[in-house]
């Protein structure tokens, strides 16, 4: 074999080792993430993956859409899922049963309901709610909660809360319906364009707004993924963060991404666009708080879903996103 062949073969081996190497330390990380139904709220996700966030941060980052809430936490547990975004609430009554779960932040902390009542109802606030059929899927589920946690925010007694008429609706979409239908005066659901224009329909206010406390859909995460894919996770805060301030700031672009999703007119996707944003859904910053955390075991504990309130460390960590505002800002709308 001559020299000049020993050479060439010798310098295309290193390159086809250093080649190798190079896209074993660049491949991207997988992170399986466990959301709610598709719905509006996920623009935030979409955007992230469309316009490059995630790719940016050497992700590859799945979205699992899952309807029943509590799936996801029995998932995240199984090691099934790397994050939950699907309810602060399952997974505090998960901790509270001695699973090591945490909550680390979200850019969907905000209740995403509105608190919707029929024209002829003569309900013109939540103080007005005693005697009148209020929609709740059942007795102890997410509307009944928020409806009994804005009526003790109004400073109304037990007595009054008993006084309402509940009325087990399965679903949002059933429940706004026996609004438009008149078969029940008020209930709380998520944004509706078609009641909004039905006019037997009025949308009173967006919840977030009267129950700032109150955390929705952050990122949660087993203990033991948050220290083995801490630097992975760092970075799909990051991303997320970026992806909801691009939305906040570029409204237009936003909402034609929408428009791939999502099968409504630009007035209704223009509509949701403000009831989430201005609504105070989205979350720029990711923080969730020692507070809120409190807030919400409160409302656990109260609806039997968890035996005690437990200290801010055994369900909140929220280092990781307090290290990338360290690095990319606090946003100021």
């Amino acid at each position: 074999m001559s020299t000049i062949f020993r050479r060439f073969k010798a310098a295309a081996l290193a390159g086809a080792l250093s080649l190798g190497l190079t896209q074993t330390a660049f491949a991207a990380d997988t992170l399986k993430i466990g959301m709610p139904a598709k719905m509006f709220l996920n623009l935030v996700e979409f955007v992230a993956q469309e316009k490059g966030f995630y790719e940016k941060e050497n992700l590859n980052v799945e979205l699992v859409h899952i309807a029943d809430s509590s799936i996801p936490v029995r998932s995240l547990i199984a090691g099934d899922l790397d994050l939950s975004q699907a309810g602060m609430s399952e997974t505090l009554t998960a901790i509270d049963k001695g699973a090591a779960l945490r909550t680390i932040g979200g850019v969907h902390t905000g209740l995403h309901y509105a608190l919707w009542v029929n024209p002829k109802s003569g309900v013109k606030d939540v103080k007005d709610l005693p005697g009148k059929k209020v929609g709740i899927s059942s007795p102890g589920s997410l509307p009944h909660v928020v409806v009994t946690a804005l009526m003790r925010q109004a400073e109304m007694s037990d007595d009054q809360i008993k006084q309402v008429k509940w009325v087990s609706l399965k679903g949002s979409a059933a429940r706004i319906n026996g609004i438009v239908a008149n078969t029940i005066d008020a209930t709380v659901s998520a944004y509706d364009p078609k009641a909004a224009k039905s006019g037997n329909a009025d949308m009173l206010f967006v919840v977030s707004k009267h129950l700032p406390q109150y955390v929705m859909t952050p990122w949660d995460v087993r203990v033991d993924t948050l220290t083995s894919k801490q630097d992975a996770i760092k970075r799909f805060i990051k991303a997320e963060l970026l992806a909801t301030r691009w939305v906040f700031e570029n409204q237009d672009e936003a909402l034609k991404i929408a428009k791939k999703h999502f099968n409504y007119s630009d007035e209704d996707l223009k509509a949701f666009y403000d009831f989430y944003k201005d609504g105070g859904i989205w979350n720029p910053n990711g923080l969730v708080t020692a507070e809120q955390a409190k807030y919400m075991q409160e409302l656990n504990v109260e609806g039997n879903m968890q035996k005690a309130v437990h200290p801010a460390e055994k369900v909140l960590d929220t280092r990781l996103v307090e290290q990338v505002l360290a690095e990319i800002g606090r946003y100021k709308p």
